[in-house]
C-alpha cells in the first residue's frame, strides 16, 4: 500500500485535487493582471467604453482613434500606435511617455507583468 504522502504527491501530478476531483488550471498570469485594468477597459467588440476605452482590436490600432471616446488632446495628437514595444512602454509609466495624458494608472513596473498582459491583450481583444 502507497504512503499518503506518495499518493498525494500522484494526485498532485496527476492535476488531481487531494479529493479526487480535477484541479482548476493553474490562473492565467495575463488575465491576473488584466483585473486591474477591467474596471477603466472593456476587451470585446460592442462592450461599451469605461473610463477608458474599449480595448477590443488595440493591437496595431493608431492611438487616441476610437470612435465615441473623448481622449485627452495630447492622446489623440500621439503618433503612437500600439505594437507590443508601444504598449510596454505605455504600460511601464503612461505619463512618461504622453505627457498630459488622462490616464489615471502609476504603471506597471515589472517586465514580466508587463509581457503577461501585452499577451493576454492579444489573445483578448482580436
Amino acid at each position: 500500500m502507497k504512503s499518503s504522502a506518495a499518493t498525494l504527491g500522484l494526485a498532485l501530478a496527476l492535476g488531481l485535487t487531494p479529493s479526487g476531483a480535477k484541479a482548476a488550471p493553474a490562473a492565467d498570469p495575463g488575465a491576473r493582471l488584466w483585473l486591474q485594468c477591467r474596471a477603466c477597459h472593456s476587451l470585446k467588440a460592442g462592450e461599451p467604453n469605461k473610463i477608458g476605452p474599449n480595448l477590443h482590436g488595440i493591437i496595431g490600432a493608431k492611438a487616441g482613434s476610437r470612435p465615441g471616446f473623448r481622449y485627452s488632446p495630447a492622446m489623440a495628437a500621439s503618433e503612437i500606435t500600439w505594437t507590443d514595444a508601444a504598449l510596454d512602454a505605455w504600460l511601464t509609466k503612461p505619463m512618461a511617455m504622453v505627457k498630459g495624458s488622462s490616464m489615471a494608472f502609476a504603471g506597471m513596473p515589472a517586465a514580466d507583468d508587463r509581457k503577461n498582459l501585452i499577451a493576454y491583450l492579444k489573445r483578448e481583444t482580436r
